[in-house]
């Protein structure tokens, strides 16, 4: 979902997370979950939070 609105390849993901291609692909597919250095380098190459790829919220 953010992959698609930031309108990157998988590719592209890969290449700024320093990851493969497949793991990408595995980690959009829910066969594979990212270790949190990972998530963090997804999030950053995204430009959202790791809050958000997780789905977690504030609350206020």
């Amino acid at each position: 979902m953010y992959r698609a609105r930031k309108d990157i390849s998988q590719r592209e993901l890969a290449r700024l997370t320093h990851s493969h291609p497949g793991s990408v692909f595995k980690w959009e597919d829910g066969s594979v979950v990212p270790g949190v250095n990972k998530l963090f380098a997804i999030a950053e190459a995204l430009g959202v939070t790791p809050n958000d790829l997780v789905g977690w919220t504030a609350k206020n």
